[in-house]
């Protein structure tokens, strides 16, 4: 049993979902609404539930201020956004669910079907990984962004990660300290996600962090040298945009 509240301050978002829990999903019990932090974290410390619909923009503050202001996250939550398609991509690779306004039916029963598959392990700091994403920029040293496992996913300092390499569906993170690791998801969302965040494309397989680039060559056509002494390619499609940002220095 889904012991459930709802926390938007969008009156047509909370029937919405209303009527898609008492119509669709028996296990769904709804414990209780609000549409603020204030009211929402009273709700949530009063109730205890172990599912969460909440709204980012709320009329007192952010979802993430309510998140801050818990002592207890056990819970699986589920954001109901209006924000843009860059920052889906922060939901998702905060390894969190969400539903995007103006709210459907089908949306909602869709997240509920996975919900079960999420845990509810480590809220806090996956929810921050997720307000980093969104709003921090490549000047953030402590931005972090959630990596999906085979059994869960692991939180890391973006500024920790030196390159990604494509491999199909795939993408291999390697990081400053030597290490590596393969996720689920292709390069070019590891593009639009970390672009913000001073990385460049530079071939079809690679994505770098600029500021592990030591050295530009001409060489081959295009090469560049990381801190960790790996050279790669620069392919002729994306030199002019690299050699913009590095002689500029928009990292």
């Amino acid at each position: 049993m889904l012991r459930t509240v709802i926390i938007d301050d969008d009156q047509l978002s909370r029937t919405i979902l209303k009527k898609t829990f008492e119509k669709c999903f028996e296990n769904v019990v709804l414990e209780g609404e609000a549409d603020s932090v204030a009211s929402g974290l009273a709700l949530i410390n009063r109730v205890h539930p172990n599912l969460v619909f909440l709204d980012i923009k709320l009329p007192d503050g952010t979802g993430f201020d309510l998140i801050e202001k818990l002592e207890d996250t056990d819970f699986k939550l589920i954001f109901t956004t209006a924000y843009s398609e860059y920052a889906i991509k922060a939901f998702k690779y905060s390894a969190f669910d969400y539903i995007v306004k103006p709210i459907v039916p089908d949306d909602i029963k869709a997240s509920l079907n996975r919900i079960n598959r999420v845990s509810t392990a480590s809220t806090l700091p996956r929810v921050r990984a997720m307000r980093d994403n969104l709003f921090g920029s490549s000047e953030d040293a402590n931005a972090t962004i959630a990596l999906p496992e085979l059994n869960g996913f692991s939180i890391v300092r973006i500024d920790d990660i030196e390159r990604c390499e494509g491999e199909r569906n795939y993408s291999r993170i390697f990081f400053k300290d030597g290490t590596e690791t393969l996720v689920s998801r292709t390069l070019m969302e590891f593009e639009n996600l970390l672009a913000h965040h001073g990385f460049s494309r530079i071939h079809r397989s690679h994505l770098v962090n600029l500021k592990n680039v030591v050295r530009y060559l001409k060489s081959g056509g295009g090469m560049v040298e990381m801190k960790s002494g790996e050279m790669l390619k620069v392919s002729s499609k994306y030199k002019d945009e690299l050699l913009n940002r590095l002689l500029h220095n928009r990292l």
